[in-house]
């Protein structure tokens, strides 16, 4: 008797060992999926937000390209009129951009003449400046050459900027400077707006102006030849918020440049609950960017690029991203669970039927 009974515990134990492992091992193929599921979806997610960051990144530097086309067809200098009407439309229809601006290269002996000219055309208080070192404008101090903004628009808003020598900032002329030597387009790393009221970073786009109207061949002839400059001026947050109007997902980024030193590297961070890009510094209260994406369990960086910069964006999921249950996983589980509990104990029952069967013919 003691030997039916043991080999009856040992059925039941194998069967309840094979039922719960076939059902551990479908459960977790089960949670690979959804888990695979979700990743995919965050992922579209992710690549959809960079792709309409991107595109809009790509049209305003068609913008600037349009406008340097123009430059270099006309057979007259710019007026202030018709520049003024030819960026009118791109104003319009591109919110994210702050301001497009001519600036021409003036040298010091020609600094007095030029000042002149602008305030008889009604700038009555005119003259090339730069920033101190609190932030302020003055007159700029005499130098070699200067590349004072000229032509802007729209003006109001922006008043600040008009006669200011970008020549004077040293994170403007390090993408002056390459642009005149290529003829190439290049973006400055992050800079405080001289026109910025609000707590967040700019950048500009620089296109270079040659005095032929197109790009000397070599670079002693772009350097010799150099004119001044396009200058496209935006705000990250404006770009950002522009870029992605037609889209809400529940994801929180970062947009660091990979070009600017580490110290300078973050631009601004994008808040999906309120739709807004703040240059603060990220709260210690956040969860940091490795704890969120554990949540999905995806590389959450995208590379974006910009003339000769590039921009990373890293994403992560927001205080409000949907955790989705595992249902399927949930109900895979439980149903193992249940099939082998149930063919356990209709063994266990078949067992004691039999027993007691073979014990009345005995």
């Amino acid at each position: 008797m003691t030997a039916k009974i043991s080999r009856q515990l040992w059925i039941l134990g194998i069967t309840a060992t094979v039922g719960f492992s076939l059902s551990a091992i479908a459960t977790r193929f089960v949670y690979r999926w959804e888990v695979s599921q979700q990743q995919s979806q965050f992922q579209q997610q992710i690549e959809n937000l960079a792709i309409a960051l991107q595109r809009s990144l790509n049209r305003y530097k068609t913008v600037l390209t349009f406008l340097g086309d123009h430059y270099g067809v006309s057979q007259e200098p710019v007026q202030p009129s018709e520049f003024a009407a030819f960026v009118a439309r791109s104003l319009a229809e591109y919110p994210g951009i702050q301001a497009l601006e001519w600036a021409p290269l003036v040298g010091q002996e020609e600094r007095a003449a030029y000042e002149a000219a602008m305030q008889d055309q009604g700038y009555s208080n005119f003259q090339i400046t730069e920033l101190d070192g609190n932030g302020d404008l003055q007159r700029s101090r005499e130098r070699p050459y200067y590349i004072p903004v000229t032509y802007l628009a729209p003006l109001a808003g922006n008043e600040a900027a008009l006669g200011f020598d970008l020549n004077s900032s040293p994170t403007r002329v390090a993408a002056i400077e390459p642009a005149r030597d290529s003829g190439e387009i290049h973006v400055t790393g992050r800079v405080r707006l001289v026109q910025e009221r609000r707590d967040q970073y700019g950048f500009l786009v620089v296109l270079p102006l040659y005095q032929a109207g197109s790009v000397p061949a070599s670079q002693g002839l772009r350097r010799s030849q150099f004119d001044g400059i396009l200058l496209g001026v935006f705000r990250v947050a404006d770009v950002v918020e522009e870029a992605l109007q037609g889209l809400s997902y529940a994801i929180d980024f970062e947009l660091h440049d990979q070009g600017a030193v580490a110290a300078e590297q973050f631009l601004g961070r994008y808040d999906a609950d309120s739709r807004t890009v703040t240059a603060l510094t990220r709260d210690p209260n956040w969860l940091s960017i490795g704890d969120r994406s554990a949540r999905v369990h995806l590389p959450t960086a995208a590379a974006l690029s910009l003339g000769q910069q590039e921009w990373v964006v890293n994403f992560m999921p927001a205080e409000t991203y949907p955790a989705v249950p595992l249902y399927s996983t949930a109900a895979t589980l439980l149903t193992g669970l249940l099939l082998t509990s149930s063919l356990v104990l209709l063994l266990h029952h078949l067992q004691n039927e039999l027993i007691r069967s073979q014990q009345v013919r005995t």
